[in-house]
């Protein structure tokens, strides 16, 4: 064979061989077909993307909180509804102080005389029973004391017509008591007429009960009775303010309440021209209840009960 022949075969199979040698011989970091490759750049992606959608989650929480400041979308949807609810609070509390206003301005025209019963020195003179009546009686006494306490009753029949009258006074009721302290001199007749010269819608009688029997307790209301002539014409409306009174003190469960008598020998109903009620809140001769009505916390619930049945007989009679 000749020279020329080998060398042209030789270049022949050098330009077959070397594609050949290139095709399997690339470098990896060029990637190729190399799976190992293939699956780095894969992780590559992938991470990639993950970047990329974490970036924006935070993006979006960012603006999200930045929106929320500038214009928070909870707060609109909820604050709506506080505002709301704040505003029927309002219109409740208007309504309300509307209706208390308007029952104060109903009690503003009732008049109440509170008379604390009796007085530091009793008045032994005499007066008429009634009016035109030929029976006289002592005109005022001394009362009775407390058996522990030593309390004189005239001491607690002021302190309890104070609280009454300014639990009253705070209802819009007007008020006038007939004493204000121990050192007056005033008849059982004299304190009616109060009543009657002050044109009072009611004539509440403050007093405390005694006995000889220690064991007797309880609570009772007085009102003229239905065959005294002298107390005709106030009669039912007397009963009325004593009977709510008398339901209201029932209410309460410390309270002892024995219940009405009916009284035509009491010169202080027989004189008086207006309704007329006599609360006796207790007997001082009982031990335990004499420490009650000395008690302020006793005495106050006690007395509001009265108010309580006071203000009712007023709006019945609006």
């Amino acid at each position: 064979m000749s020279k020329t022949v080998k060398i042209g075969i030789t270049i022949i199979i050098l330009l077959a061989v070397i594609p050949v040698y290139f095709l399997f011989n690339q470098p990896l970091e060029e990637g190729g077909n190399d799976p190992t490759t293939k699956n780095v750049k894969l992780e590559q992606e992938v991470a990639k993307i993950a970047a990329i959608k974490t970036k924006e989650e935070t993006t979006d929480s960012n603006e999200l909180t930045s929106e929320s400041q500038v214009n928070p979308a909870a707060e609109m949807n909820e604050e709506p509804v506080k505002q709301e609810f704040s505003k029927e609070n309002q219109e409740t509390i208007k309504t309300s102080d509307k209706e208390e206003k308007e029952k104060e301005e109903g009690q503003k025209d009732f008049l109440v005389v509170i008379d604390p019963g009796h007085q530091r020195l009793a008045n032994l003179g005499q007066e008429p029973v009634g009016p035109g009546a030929l029976e006289n009686k002592i005109k005022v006494t001394g009362g009775t004391a407390g058996v522990a306490t030593g309390k004189p009753e005239y001491k607690l029949t002021l302190e309890a017509s104070l609280i009454l009258g300014k639990l009253l006074e705070k209802r819009g009721v007007k008020v006038i008591y007939t004493r204000t302290s121990h050192d007056v001199n005033m008849s059982n007749k004299e304190r009616a007429e109060i009543a009657n010269q002050n044109h009072a819608d009611l004539f509440v009688r403050i007093h405390a009960d005694g006995s000889t029997n220690r064991s007797v307790k309880g609570l009772s209301v007085l009102t003229p009775s239905d065959d005294d002539p002298y107390t005709k014409a106030i009669y039912e409306d007397s009963l009325k303010a004593s009977q709510l009174i008398l339901d209201e003190t029932k209410k309460n469960p410390a309270v002892k309440v024995n219940g009405i008598s009916f009284r035509s020998d009491l010169s202080g109903f027989n004189w008086s021209k207006v309704p007329s009620t006599l609360i006796e809140m207790g007997f001082m001769s009982n031990p335990s209840e004499d420490k009650n009505l000395s008690d302020t916390g006793y005495l106050t619930n006690l007395v509001t009960n009265i108010s309580d049945g006071i203000i009712n007989y007023s709006n019945r009679n609006k």
